[in-house]
């Protein structure tokens, strides 16, 4: 028992840390997106902008005014906000789930609710990415106007192929599993507390 009591408290000053830093670092990165939206005038990028597809890269030398990435500097602040808060959001959770350890009580009532909450956190956290690799995928597609950039006479069609990592599925489906067998422990504990 001390040495999962030991652990649990390690593993919470870690997430402490790890929670301020994730905080701190999307602050910044939205701060400096904040910057660059508002912005005005002049050329965002002047040319040398790269755009990689599979194993090619690409160097663009047209000028893209502040204008013209108004939508990408939108879509990298959504990304930002909503992945900096669902992280910080499922850290917090995390503590939570190890909080009750720490003290000596891995069968509290907290972990299976603290859990479940994890559980949903991912699922929503998964689709939310796929949404906004859709949306970005579809304004980098317009912004840069990627058939153009093909000769005509050789290439007929361009699209988008999104495929989405369903893992958050998967670890949606353990971390409900995995609560529903702390939400037994917590039973099988409390009847033993009952009849001592």
């Amino acid at each position: 028992m001390d040495k999962i009591i030991k652990t649990s408290k390690t593993i919470r000053a870690i997430l402490k840390v790890l929670f301020w830093v994730v905080a701190v670092v999307s602050v910044v990165i939205l701060a400096a997106i904040l910057v660059a939206l508002f912005m005005k005038g002049g050329t965002a990028l002047d040319g040398g902008f790269s755009i990689t597809l599979g194993n090619y890269s690409l160097l663009l030398n047209q000028e893209y005014s502040s204008q013209q990435l108004t939508s990408l500097h939108f879509m990298t602040f959504a990304n930002v906000a909503l992945f900096g808060t669902l992280s910080c959001y499922i850290i917090r959770v995390l503590l939570n789930v190890f909080e009750p350890m720490s003290q000596g009580k891995p069968f509290s009532t907290t972990i299976s609710v603290a859990l479940k909450k994890l559980a949903y956190a991912i699922l929503i956290m998964g689709i939310i990415s796929f949404v906004l690799q859709i949306a970005t995928n579809l304004i980098f597609y317009n912004v840069f106007d990627i058939p153009s950039l093909f000769n005509a006479d050789r290439v007929e069609s361009c699209s988008i192929s999104i495929v989405s990592d369903g893992s958050f599925i998967i670890w949606f489906f353990i971390l409900r599993l995995v609560g529903h067998i702390f939400k037994y422990g917590e039973t099988l504990q409390q009847l033993s507390d009952e009849t001592l």
